[in-house]
């Protein structure tokens, strides 16, 4: 279905966008550009992924 990668990448930009947002969206990007830096691949994908986790905090936490 999902590589788990992105999975992870999901569940932990809704766990930290569940506190703060930008801080979870400074992390992703800050993520992607440890992994083009050398430290692994980049991806979009994992961007997307990121994303999609801070829409999902947004929409379920009661506090926004």
């Amino acid at each position: 279905m999902f590589p788990p990668d992105k999975i992870l990448h999901f569940w932990a930009s809704f766990g930290i966008a569940w506190f703060s947002p930008a801080l979870s969206f400074g992390a992703g990007i800050a993520k992607e550009v440890f992994d083009a830096l050398g430290g692994g691949i980049a991806s979009t994908g994992d961007l997307l992924a990121d994303a999609f986790g801070i829409l999902f905090a947004r929409i379920a936490s009661p506090w926004f």
